[in-house]
């Protein structure tokens, strides 16, 4: 069924968008918050200690070397060093990534009840979240399949370029392949970002995941785009001002137990303001792609679908004219 555009500008959605996610949220004010506690401030916490906690993970060794009778041990090179980062963030990765799916599965859901009025239970949402959660990880895959196919391309255009270079016997400092390499990377990937940004949502919501949810998150965010920069800019900014805030705050360390209050306080402050952050971001993603719908002239017949239970058709004249009756429940 071909679907039409609305007339409705970007600016008007936006405010929509921002307006729908806050009634939903303060409509169901407690459930958010215990998803909040399960799933978003653990990851906060982590995201708010990662500056103290990388360094020291990655230094420990440095810290303590092993001695030896006869010499001492050498330091550990940068490359030690960097292929300690890379093992620190796939596992970081491989752990928090189920329980940031799980997060989005189940906010998305709740999102969803809330905008259509059901009730938004959090026993049923999480019984069932993981069917969400493997459609959702698939497609974070995919995604990390087509990064890692740009990234790859852009490699060894690079590379080519260099040997052409080579050939030619041009030095390699007059011309910055490598700048221009990242630069195109970059332009890439925040374009992909763009356009994906409602593949997760797409993933929960209709049950697709692979390569599916992306082709359909962009087919979803034309016409919107302006209102996605919009959030990507506003929240992004705001997690990045709370984190580098959090980590420039240097709380003195002493012996005595006193001293921990301030370091207790700062990671308690800075989690819950990085899991308001996160919870936002969920919501208003989910609120955006209603959006989106709506744009797109999909909304219309769901809503249709959705509240056809509660109309009841009474013949009521002789000549048996029906009548629509709308029957609210309370």
């Amino acid at each position: 069924m071909a679907t039409t555009k609305s007339c409705y500008s970007w600016p008007a959605m936006l405010a929509g968008v921002l307006s729908e996610s806050s009634r939903v949220v303060s409509n169901h004010s407690r459930h958010f918050l215990a998803l909040s506690v399960l799933f978003l401030l653990p990851l906060s916490s982590v995201l708010i200690a990662s500056p103290s906690l990388v360094p020291l993970l990655i230094h420990r060794r440095q810290s303590h070397p092993p001695q030896s009778l006869l010499r001492e041990a050498a330091p550990s090179s940068p490359s030690h060093d960097l292929t300690r980062t890379l093992i620190l963030a796939a596992a970081a990765a491989t752990l928090f990534l189920p329980i940031a799916s799980a997060a989005v599965a189940a906010v998305t859901r709740s999102v969803n009840h809330g905008f259509y009025g059901r009730p938004v239970k959090i026993l049923p949402n999480l019984r069932s979240l993981h069917i969400p959660v493997l459609h959702l990880l698939a497609t974070i895959l995919s995604g990390f399949l087509i990064f890692s196919a740009i990234v790859a391309l852009i490699v060894s255009l690079c590379l080519l370029v260099l040997f052409v270079l080579s050939i030619l016997d041009v030095e390699s400092g007059s011309v910055p392949p490598y700048s221009f390499a990242a630069g195109i990377a970059a332009i890439t990937i925040a374009r992909c970002q763009l356009e994906w940004c409602l593949a997760g949502v797409v993933s929960v919501m209709e049950s697709s995941w692979g390569f599916a949810p992306l082709k359909r998150s962009g087919e979803l965010i034309d016409g919107m785009r302006l209102a996605a920069i919009c959030l990507w800019v506003f929240f992004g900014a705001g997690a990045g001002f709370t984190l580098w805030g959090f980590g420039l705050w240097e709380v003195p360390s002493g012996g005595s137990w006193y001293d921990v209050i301030p370091v207790v306080g700062k990671t308690v402050l800075g989690s819950a303001l990085m899991a308001l952050l996160l919870l936002y971001i969920f919501v208003t993603h989910a609120a955006l792609y209603l959006y989106c719908k709506a744009v797109h002239g999909e909304l219309l017949g769901e809503i249709v679908e959705e509240f056809a239970s509660e109309y009841v058709t009474l013949p009521f004249d002789d000549n048996r004219v029906p009548h629509v009756v709308s029957v609210i429940l309370r």
